[in-house]
């Protein structure tokens, strides 16, 4: 412990020391980043979709669009400016770190001119090894310098949400995330003695992080745990501290309450970036000093520093306060209303009940949900049966398969889920139950292949013996299918469901529903000007409920319908500015 304090220490000195080289190192990254990164890979995306004649990216055509040629050429220089971005970025802050704790003079012309020799290696086969090393670190990076491209990457929630749903496949994702985690701290040496030492391949570099980390592994994530304590530790203080006149002003000036909301969110995302941007300072420093083992502190010897002037900095430091508190003003003024986002049940209420049972739809009503989703298949005697999947092996501990089975014989099974058990319900049971509770119901039509060719009438004709064509919503992955039955009975609210998207969306139903992993601002806008509704699945945590709301798309799919309905409450005129400001940045950040 003695020793992991002398690093910190020795970290914080030398930022301190160099402090105006890292403001101008993270202007510069940051600038790059905004202003040619992000613009060129969405300009490559939409060029992408024009030579290849697609208007979107989604599960259904994803294989034969990244099959075209050209591409596949365009995915690989992504994927090479990608890896160029984060070495030169990393790699520059290592090169740093390692001069300052040595003592040795720099300037930024030489180090860059140093990163540039060893660029060599990725049009080499070693580039893998760079790929696999940064696919290991995704998750630390993810967390620890949310402001690189490395932001956004994660596995879709309804990935990840299957294989946590039966405890073998908690075990299994515990075991490979153990294992990654293990190989990715072993392995995170790999860049800074790539870029520090001058005749070292990608190879050799990983293969002494290995060894080095063996020995010195519990140390290094005592340092990691030290850095991200004590940066969670440091944002929280300075947002209790700098929203607290916030507080005040919303209970006595309630009319000072928007430009001084406007102000405090402008400072409080001022304060967060130059703190994420210390962290990956801080974590530059550390690995330098646990990879070489320089720690002295004290007057570093050959170091000149020339008189330096605030008074620029702090002009294009007001400059943006100014321009972002304007924004923020602007931005929660809008925000002042409330959402008619419909809370939409997924397979009914889960909590307490087995999925798309009629248990289940009763208590998603009792929930407060606005639709109640349900899952639909046909039978072998041509009936529906609720039921997602498509055979019994997961619910009723059988071997059947829906297609194959009549619905009178699937109503007999009991299923299980949870601790809990109920039987399997047809399409009319759940109907006349939501008719009896005033609630309507979102249904998904799910195709396995062996439908009657007038499936699509079959349902119609359902609907239509029930008078609900007018009030319920149908959807499908299916796309196909549902623009085919959008023809048949225009009033009826038909949707596509998709898991993938990329690119704009011009579908001729009346709503898309997407995985929420795929959802951006200009798509939700898009689809506003079309008008096409939004449903987003699945969300089921707080922030991602909350986030969609404020965003007042036209669903939200989830397992929690009370929780999103009560979030959904909150988030009205009469919310405070301090609960809208601390809910923006947790989604920002």
């Amino acid at each position: 412990m003695h020793k992991a304090g002398q690093v910190m220490r020795q970290a914080v000195h030398n930022i301190y020391v160099y402090r105006f080289d890292y403001v101008q190192v993270f202007a510069l990254i940051r600038i790059f980043q905004f202003l040619l990164m992000i613009p060129v890979t969405s300009i490559v995306l939409k060029l992408m979709l024009r030579v290849t004649g697609f208007t979107h990216i989604t599960e259904q055509n994803w294989q034969s669009f990244m099959t075209h040629p050209f591409v596949m050429i365009m995915i690989c220089l992504l994927i090479l400016l990608f890896l160029l971005f984060v070495y030169y970025e990393m790699g520059f802050l290592f090169l740093m770190a390692f001069h300052q704790q040595r003592g040795l003079r720099y300037r930024f012309l030489p180090l860059w001119q140093q990163l540039n020799r060893k660029v060599v290696y990725f049009f080499s086969v070693q580039v893998l090894f760079l790929i696999v090393y940064l696919a290991l670190l995704m998750p630390l990076a993810s967390f620890m310098l949310p402001l690189t491209l490395t932001q956004s990457i994660s596995l879709p929630h309804f990935l990840t949400e299957e294989i946590m749903s039966s405890r073998a496949g908690r075990l299994a994702y515990a075991a490979v995330a153990s294992i990654i985690v293990m190989i990715g701290i072993r392995s995170i040496l790999t860049l800074p003695i790539f870029t520090i030492q001058p005749n070292i391949s990608i190879l050799r570099s990983f293969k002494q992080s290995w060894r080095f980390s063996k020995r010195g592994l519990f140390e290094l994530v005592v340092l990691l745990a030290m850095l991200l304590t004590g940066h969670l530790l440091m944002m929280l203080g300075i947002t209790v501290v700098a929203t607290f006149p916030l507080y005040l002003i919303e209970r006595l000036m309630p009319s000072a309450a928007l430009v001084t909301a406007g102000l405090t969110l402008a400072f409080l995302e001022m304060v967060f970036v130059v703190l994420f941007s210390l962290l990956q300072a801080m974590f530059s420093q550390v690995m330098v000093a646990i990879t070489y083992n320089t720690l002295v502190i004290g007057k570093l010897s050959g170091t000149t520093h020339r008189k330096r002037h605030y008074k620029p900095l702090l002009l294009i430091s007001g400059i943006v306060f100014l321009v972002l508190s304007m924004m923020n003003i602007n931005s929660l003024e809008k925000s002042v209303y409330a959402p008619d986002t419909k809370i939409i049940a997924h397979r009914g209420y889960v909590a307490g009940n087995v999925e798309n049972t009629i248990s289940g739809l009763v208590s998603a009503a009792n929930a407060g949900a606005d639709l109640i989703e349900i899952d639909i298949q046909q039978t072998v005697d041509g009936e529906f049966v609720v039921f997602h999947d498509r055979t019994l092996r997961r619910l009723a501990g059988k071997n059947g398969v829906i297609a194959n089975m009549t619905l009178s014989e699937l109503k007999t099974l009991t299923i299980h889920q949870n601790g809990f058990s109920d039987k399997i319900a047809s399409l009319d049971d759940c109907i006349e139950i939501a008719k009896a509770l005033d609630v309507a119901l979102l249904i998904e039509l799910k195709v396995h292949g062996q439908e009657t060719e007038d499936v699509l009438p079959k349902l119609v004709e359902k609907l239509r013996k029930y008078k609900v064509l007018d009030s319920y919503y149908v959807q499908s992955a299916d796309g196909q299918k549902m623009t085919q039955l959008k023809k048949l009975v225009p009033n009826l609210r038909v949707g596509i469901v998709y898991a993938l998207n990329i690119g704009p969306m011009e579908e001729n139903v009346d709503f898309i529903a997407l995985e929420e992993s795929w959802v951006t601002e200009q798509l939700i806008e898009e689809l506003k000007q079309h008008p096409t509704d939004l449903f987003v699945w699945t969300l089921n945590d707080d922030r991602s409920l909350q986030t969609f709301i404020e965003k007042n798309v036209s669903g939200v799919i989830t397992d929690h319908p009370d929780v999103a309905r009560e979030l959904r409450t909150q988030q009205s005129e009469n919310q405070y500015f301090l609960q809208r400001i601390l809910n923006r940045l947790r989604f920002i950040f």
